[in-house]
């Protein structure tokens, strides 16, 4: 051994083997031959330390945009309660004619139209075979009507019976007093009529229906027939702009209020005649557009397409609670060109239209409106404007010049040029796109998604189409 300290240890290793154990020294030392030490591991080259991450920064805070000057924000209203607003005249009791022969058809063109609402009659007299059964079909299509009543004659048919006809009208929504029964030829006509229409009345809220006004067609004959508004809950009214455009001003003679005969002014003003504060439908309006060259209050198929449009906003705009158009199709006890369809329902433009028109705002559900915040710089001089409101939280601005485009005494177009307009959106909304009508009836579509747009807006529909 080496050294004294090998000595110890080698002691103690022969203790631990066998010190006591009755080996002996040749075998201990022969087991501590075969000793072989433990080698200790190498040490461990420790990890060198984890650079930590640089801290994040964070995103700087979203800007909130400024707020909206209440001079600049424009309450909206309810795109669904537009599309209620409309109907269209109908007459599914002439049996010659499609309305009666291919009803199924005629159902399919008022759906496509996304029409919920049609002006028909109450037949009494005689009613054709399949009548009821169409009237079935069109409340499975989720179309309702309005019935207009049989004219007085001799005092009318009564509550008794009309009431159990009604049931066979599963679409019926409402009743009407007598169409136009100040030209049926009754020399007692206001005394018949004005003790008919409690009658109408009865019938209607018997049977859980809102009543509808009568009809007149001459001036005189609301100081005829006078003050009914007990008879009714809502008043009505025919209106024909003689081809005109239905914002026009008039072209008669100024009333006690200086509106002129021919607008629509005017003719609210004779409503306060008979039905005072009373809120108003307008069961006939419309346009007679065909091919004829020269005919008196005809207009191009064009010019309709660009009006009736215009009309059902107008309306809109101006609190007619309900506008039927006079009428879906040609059929022959009506003046050729009336119909938005022809007799073998092929479209004309203003079908397109208003096809276009009422697919675009179609809406799902109903909702409060809100306010919109934008501002229109540039030339607005003529231009009328209705924003509406759908249930997605998403605007939709019309815009049109409200200036005739037809020259009904000469017969021949007016050239309206175009005015340009700058919009700009304010409080963060988005223009997605900008929609322009034409006198075919069809849409064409330029996207946006800016805040600020310029427009061309004419006499035909601009409508934009605005995100939140």
């Amino acid at each position: 051994m080496k050294n004294w300290s090998e000595a110890i240890v080698f002691s103690c290793i022969l203790a631990t083997l066998g010190c006591g154990s009755g080996m002996s020294t040749t075998a201990l030392l022969a087991a501590s031959s075969s000793f072989n030490p433990v080698t200790a591991p190498a040490p461990v080259t420790p990890a060198p330390p984890v650079t930590p991450a640089p801290p994040v920064t964070p995103a700087p805070p979203v800007t909130p945009a400024p707020p909206v000057d209440p001079s600049q924000l424009h309450q909206s209203t309810s795109a669904s309660g537009f599309i209620d607003s409309v109907g269209v005249n109908t007459h599914f009791s002439y049996t010659d004619t499609a309305y009666y022969l291919q009803s199924p058809a005629v159902i399919q063109a008022i759906k496509l139209l996304n029409v919920r609402h049609i002006r028909d009659g109450l037949a009494y007299s005689w009613v054709a075979p399949n009548l009821y059964s169409i009237h079935a079909q069109l409340e499975a299509a989720g179309i309702h009507a309005d019935l207009v009543v049989p004219n007085p004659n001799s005092g009318g048919p009564s509550v008794q019976q009309m009431q159990p006809l009604l049931q066979n009208y599963p679409d019926a929504e409402n009743v009407e007093d007598p169409n136009e029964y100040d030209q049926a030829g009754d020399p007692n006509w206001s005394t018949d009529l004005k003790n008919y229409l409690p009658t109408v009345f009865s019938l209607g809220h018997n049977s859980g229906f809102p009543v509808f006004g009568p009809s007149l067609t001459q001036s005189a004959s609301y100081s005829q027939l006078g003050n009914v508004a007990s008879t009714m809950d809502f008043n009505n009214y025919h209106a024909y702009w003689g081809g005109r455009n239905p914002e026009t001003g008039g072209w008669g003679g100024p009333d006690a209020e200086n509106h002129y005969y021919g607008s629509l002014a005017y003719d609210l003003d004779e409503l306060q005649i008979d039905g005072p504060n009373v809120p108003v439908v307008m069961t006939e309006t419309g346009y007679v557009a065909n091919g004829t060259v020269g005919a008196k209050n005809v207009i191009p198929e064009s010019v309709e397409a660009i009006y009736e449009p215009r009309l059902l906003l107008h309306m809109w705009n101006s609190g007619i609670k309900r506008t039927y158009i006079y009428e879906l199709m040609d059929e022959p006890s009506s003046t050729t060109g009336f119909g938005l369809l022809h007799a073998d329902l092929t479209p004309r433009p203003a079908y397109t239209a208003i096809l276009n028109l009422m697919n675009l705002l179609a809406d799902s559900s109903t909702i409060t409106p809100g306010e919109l915040g934008y501002t229109m710089t540039g030339n607005t001089t003529g231009m009328e404007s209705t924003l509406l409101q759908k249930s997605d939280g998403s605007f939709w601005l019309a815009l049109w010049l409200n200036a005739p485009i037809y020259d009904v005494n000469a017969l021949e177009p007016i050239s309206v040029p175009l005015q340009v307009v700058n919009l700009s959106v304010l409080g963060g909304p988005t223009i997605y796109s900008i929609r322009t009508f034409d006198g075919t009836g069809q849409v064409s579509t330029t996207p946006v998604n800016a805040p600020t747009s310029s427009l061309s807006v004419g006499s035909g529909l601009t409508l934009i189409h605005i995100m939140p």
